[in-house]
């Protein structure tokens, strides 16, 4: 998914243009609350959820979210039911993937209304507030398909995975 070519945009790229390290795109709060969706929305589906941010895609921004879901171990879940949010800066690009597990259990059209919701606050600059309010109501979707079970195990970490903070790197 593209994110859209408007003041958003111009926004991500200046925030950007000033930052040495990929973390510094979030500020703290920003990342405790995209942490706290993570969380909230683990609370709902045995799915587990992971945010990761790219500076670039190199004009393949979904061969580098798939290396990235790899890379992370997300398909490393029991029932294959991760779910990654992939932000490529300097692109602008933005994807969810979800595991095999998912992909065979929903319908086409299932990551439609979070794209939609992420999409409309990148619009207005919003970017944490996009991704914590798409990763809840990912969270609230996926319950239908795997619900949260007593004694759930939180498989993956709850966390943003910088790349430029891999020890390897990720690349298309």
């Amino acid at each position: 998914m593209d994110l859209p070519d408007d003041d958003a945009t111009f926004d991500i790229m200046s925030r950007e243009e000033k930052m040495e390290t990929l973390r510094e795109f979030f500020t703290k709060e920003d990342e405790q609350s995209i942490l706290s969706a993570i969380q909230k929305a683990e609370l709902k589906t045995s799915g587990e959820v992971r945010v990761r941010i790219e500076k670039s895609a190199e004009k393949d921004a979904m061969a580098v979210a798939r290396k990235a879901f790899e890379f992370l171990g997300m398909r490393d879940t029991e029932l294959h039911n991760g779910i990654l949010f992939v932000l490529t800066l300097e692109d602008r690009t933005f994807t969810i993937l979800g595991d095999d597990g998912i992909n065979q259990k929903v319908p086409d059209d299932f990551w439609e209304s979070v794209k939609n919701i992420v999409l409309e606050h990148f619009r207005e600059g919003s970017f944490a507030a996009g991704l914590a309010e798409g990763i809840i109501l990912a969270g609230q979707q996926l319950a239908e398909f795997f619900p949260y079970q007593e004694g759930d195990i939180n498989e993956l970490p709850d966390a943003i995975s910088y790349a430029d903070e891999d020890k390897a790197e990720v690349k298309s």
